[in-house]
Parts: structure tokens; sequence; C-alpha cells
């Protein structure tokens, strides 16, 4: 019996460690990469959906687009990122993504940890995680909705739900380099006649730094130029 025991414990101490040893550290800084996948071939609208953007493109042109008016982008957009870097950190009860790019932030409680109820709709949502094997599979709800036809559009009903993972992959010189592979789903029944698949590429790059971004300053400085008005110069 107590062999059995025994035998038993040290099954389940060899599961554990299996467990432990498949999940990724994704920790640190990675940058865009493009690839394959990154767009929808096709924005597959229901009837309602296909109605909006009819109406959406009379009024707005390709120029309009939200973000450089300073509007976050969120998911399931955010996971284009270019041209700015995303740093990860990582530890077993959450992990946090910051990108360079609106200064956006984003964390994902893992399953099995203490972690508060969704209260509001965001940008980003709110993501809960679980790895399957060397995979990290991300549920995301509470997405605020955004609206803006061009841009694979969401209602607050959406959810998105994302499988990433690690592999090496060669770079444009033909090197293996640590790409992070986010395979995205966005499901919206209100929108789509099916869910929409995108997927994202990020490359390790350990030496890109985060830097300042500034989007609001730009917008006022367009005001002033705009009102023939100059702000006093320190340095004259």
């Amino acid at each position: 019996m107590n062999k059995k025991i025994s035998a038993g414990f040290a099954g389940l101490l060899l599961l554990c460690s299996v467990q432990l040893q498949a999940e990724v550290d994704l920790s640190g800084l990675w940058f865009p990469a493009g690839g394959p996948g990154q767009e929808p071939a096709k924005t597959p609208f229901n009837d309602f959906g296909q109605q909006i953007y009819d109406d959406y493109v009379v009024s707005f042109d390709e120029d309009d687009d939200p973000g450089g008016f300073c509007v976050v982008p969120g998911l399931p957009r955010s996971i284009w990122g270019a041209p700015f870097p995303v740093e990860i950190q990582q530890n077993e009860r959450f992990i946090t993504m910051f990108w360079e790019g609106y200064f956006q932030y984003r964390k994902i409680y893992m399953e099995g940890h203490p972690r508060p109820d969704a209260i509001l709709h965001t940008g980003m949502g709110y993501s809960v995680g679980h790895w399957e094997g060397d995979t990290l599979v991300v549920e995301t709800t509470h997405l605020r909705e955004y609206p803006y036809m061009r841009r694979l559009p969401n209602t607050d009903t959406a959810t998105v739900t994302e499988r990433i993972r690690v592999e090496e992959r060669p770079n444009a010189q033909g090197v293996a380099v640590k790409t992070l592979i986010n395979e995205l789903t966005l499901t919206d029944p209100r929108l789509y006649t099916q869910p929409v698949k995108v997927t994202g590429h990020l490359r390790w790059s350990p030496d890109t730094p985060i830097m300042e971004y500034s989007c609001s300053e730009t917008l006022y400085d367009m005001f002033l130029q705009e009102n023939d008005l100059v702000v006093p110069d320190f340095n004259q």
C-alpha cells in the first residue's frame, strides 16, 4: 500500500515537473515582425455589420484613421504593434504586456490564482490565461467597443481567444531568431458571420528600448499651428 502511495506521489511530482518545464518565459522585449496572417483575407461581416461598414466608408476616408487622433487600438488590433516594441513581464500569478505605442498596458491573470472581478469594459479587456504545454492560452472578455469599421471593429460583447507560443524562425538574413507567435480569434456574432482569425509575430529584441510615446502633444502642436499660437521658448 505504501509503495502504491509512494509511486503515485512520485508520478504526481513528475507530472508537475513536466508542466513547469513546458511553460515558457515570455519576459523581455519584443518587436513586431510582420508575417503571414496578420490581417484577415476578408472581413466576414454579417448583414448588420456590412451595412454599418458601407455607411461608414461613405463618410470616412482611409486617412481618417483613429490612431492618428490618439485613439488607443486595444485588442485585437494591438497585436500588430508596428512599429513599436512590446515589453512582457511574467510571474506565476499574472503576465503583463506594455506597448510603447499609445502606452497600452495589459494584464493577463493566470488561472489558479486570486484575481479581481471584471468591472469595466476597456480597450484591452479582462484576460485570463492558462498553459497548454508550451502554449499560453488566453481568453479575453469585457472589451470596449471599437466602432471604426476599417480597423477590425468589435462590439462590447466580443471575446478574443489567443494561443501564444515561441518558435525559432529565420529573420531577413536567414538567422534563426526567437519569435513570439500569437494566433488570435475574434468572436463577435453581432458583426461577423464567423470568428475572425489573425496572427501576430513579435521578434525577440532585447536591445530595443521602450521610448516615451508622444501622441496628444502632437495634436496640440497642430492646434497651435492652426491658430498661429507660439508657446514660450526657454532656450532663447
